[in-house]
């Protein structure tokens, strides 16, 4: 029994730190003893069957001189959008036809609904739920659920199927595609809780289990198993002082990686536990948890907090977690001067090997601050800074040569950015001047890879718009600049663009056009591409409820890259789109 017992538990005598949400879930388990919402309150009022959306019909002539003619010279396409609601549940639809293929889409592939009424919610057909982080977390399922909610009391239950069977592709034109096989996965999930939006505790209970006799074929061999998982949580926010708030969750998962390996002899859990975890081989006690101390008071915000997932965590009702860190952060945010001058940020340390299962630990510190300072509607600048560091312990392994450094990670990767802007706005125009500067740092401190690998990029902009309000006129103007330099090779982009528009006729018919040019050098190997980029467009309103709309674009690009192409594209389409409602 003791053998079965080390099976189940495996990584329990590893573990040298338990929150304390950890243990009391965890010896409430040990103890535990069997315990045997479309709004409908205005069905009336809503329209029974309406009828409304957009369909368009559009033609494309298309050339290109000098390159090889990525699309047909000539092509149609006709796209519609109707959307079917009946009493306010909204069914929408596509089509899309044209010279190449054609397509349907309806809403019935995945489709849900979540009428309520009162304090009662139903959810049917495809849903997406989360009761907490390390539980159901936002999976799609098809099944039904429901959520009561009659303060201080709650209650959610859901069941349905998390994962549909997918057969293994044994076609001969499955050589060059890969269809991932999965099991039919079924899953129940139940909260329930106590209290209000800010002070409450809630248990979680989840359960999800393959079905084994789902597939014809077994994908043994691509390491695809009939997995089953049953997760017990405690998730809580207590109010402590108007001032401070705890909140955390805690998870215990039993996670079967295999439901066919043979069972075990499960004497040292529970009783009152039998009949929710069937414990196997593959079986293995997985734990994760966070906590955090929020304290705010008016124009001011921190929260500490810290979380631990173990290796391998893993819950079915969620798509993916990042396992094997602890980290701890602190996050405070303030504001000063009516809101105008704002300032958060956050410092944070972090790191692998909870189990010390691997040959070298992985430490990070990640920090970020943001400034934002509006002192009038005239002006504004932002301030932006964020910084990644990276250090792995030496390994545990003998080397030769010994490990003096060349087998660490060790970086910094570090950005910032400012953004000045500026809006003058008076009854006649608008003008707006958005400046903004950004460089990024990745530093190596491997002796070895360091001078490949670091890297340096600078990057600017600048936007200016200018509106005259009464006759519809908008001009604007914007440069680019980037320089990245990375080992011996450095890369440069420059650009420009100038844009114009106008609106015609009581703003029935609008014209417009833009002229950019860009230019990218690669240096010592001198090699330069320019490309000018030209678009024309407009459009006229025939009806309140039909347009007609033509735009024009041109591609000239020169390079001195070798086996590139210099060429010259344009493309031009003409489009009719019509709105409906009935």
């Amino acid at each position: 029994m003791q053998e079965n017992y080390k099976v189940v538990l495996q990584t329990i005598r590893k573990r040298t730190v338990f929150s304390p949400l950890s243990l009391i879930l965890f010896f409430l388990l040990l103890n535990a003893k069997p315990l045997y919402a479309q709004d409908l309150n205005n069905l009336g009022d809503q329209k029974p069957v309406s009828l409304d959306g957009s369909i368009s019909l559009s033609g494309t002539k298309y050339s290109i001189a000098g390159a090889p003619a990525r699309r047909p010279p000539t092509s149609w396409t006709i796209v519609g959008s109707p959307t079917l609601t009946l009493y306010g549940v909204s069914l929408p639809f596509t089509f899309i036809l044209s010279d190449q293929e054609s397509d349907f889409r309806q809403p019935f592939d995945q489709f849900g609904v979540s009428p309520s009424y009162k304090s009662v919610t139903l959810h049917l057909g495809y849903n997406s739920l989360t009761y907490s982080k390390y539980t159901l977390a936002g999976i799609t399922f098809l099944g039904a659920g429901i959520d009561i909610n009659t303060e201080p009391l709650r209650l959610s239950v859901m069941y349905g199927r998390f994962q549909r069977a997918v057969e293994i592709d044994t076609s001969a034109s499955s050589a060059n595609t890969y269809i991932q096989p999965a099991y039919k996965r079924m899953g129940f999930a139940a909260k329930v809780g106590y209290g209000s939006a800010t002070s409450f505790i809630d248990f979680i209970y989840l359960h999800a289990k393959d079905d084994s006799s789902s597939l014809v074929h077994r994908p043994d061999s691509l390491n695809v198993f009939p997995e089953e998982n049953t997760v017990f949580a405690l998730n809580t926010r207590v109010k402590i002082i108007d001032e401070l708030a705890f909140e955390g969750e805690a998870a215990v998962s039993f996670f079967t990686r295999d439901i066919r390996s043979s069972v075990i002899d499960s004497g040292s859990i529970p009783q009152s536990l039998h009949s929710l975890i069937d414990v196997k081989s593959s079986t293995s006690l997985l734990m994760a948890d966070n906590a955090a101390l929020v304290f705010t008071i008016p124009h001011f915000t921190a929260r500490l907090g810290v979380e631990r997932i173990e290796p391998d965590y893993n819950s079915l009702g969620a798509y993916y977690y990042t396992s094997d860190l602890e980290n701890f952060t602190f996050a405070p945010s303030f504001d000063l001067f009516q809101n105008k001058f704002r300032v958060s940020g956050s410092i944070g340390v972090q790191h692998d090997n909870l189990l010390a299962t691997k040959i070298s630990q992985t430490q990070r510190v990640i920090g970020s601050g943001n400034i934002s300072f509006n002192p009038a509607p005239v002006f504004g600048l932002d301030l932006n800074y964020t910084n990644y560091s990276t250090g792995q312990s030496a390994t545990k392994l003998q080397t030769n040569p010994p490990d003096t450094g060349q087998f660490q990670v060790r970086n910094v990767s570090q950005s910032a950015s400012v953004t000045p802007r500026v809006l003058l706005i008076s009854t006649e125009t608008t003008n707006s001047f958005i400046l903004s500067v950004s460089q990024q740092q990745y530093t190596d401190l491997n002796v070895v890879t360091q001078a490949s690998a670091n890297s340096l990029t600078t990057t600017a902009s600048f936007n200016y718009n200018l509106s005259f309000l009464k006759t519809g006129l908008n001009l604007g103007a914007s440069i680019l600049y980037a320089n990245t330099k990375q080992a011996a090779i450095t890369t440069q982009l420059r650009g420009a663009t100038l844009n114009a528009s106008k609106s015609l006729l009581e703003n029935t018919l609008s014209i417009g056009g833009s002229l950019g040019f860009t230019q990218s050098t690669i240096q010592p190997l001198a090699y330069t591409t320019n490309t000018i980029n030209e678009s024309l467009n407009s459009s006229y309103k025939i009806s309140t409820k039909g347009t007609l709309s033509l735009t024009i674009y041109a591609t000239e690009n020169t390079t001195s890259l070798a086996g590139a192409s210099t060429f010259t594209e344009i493309i031009a389409t003409l489009t009719y789109s019509h709105n409906f409602s009935f």
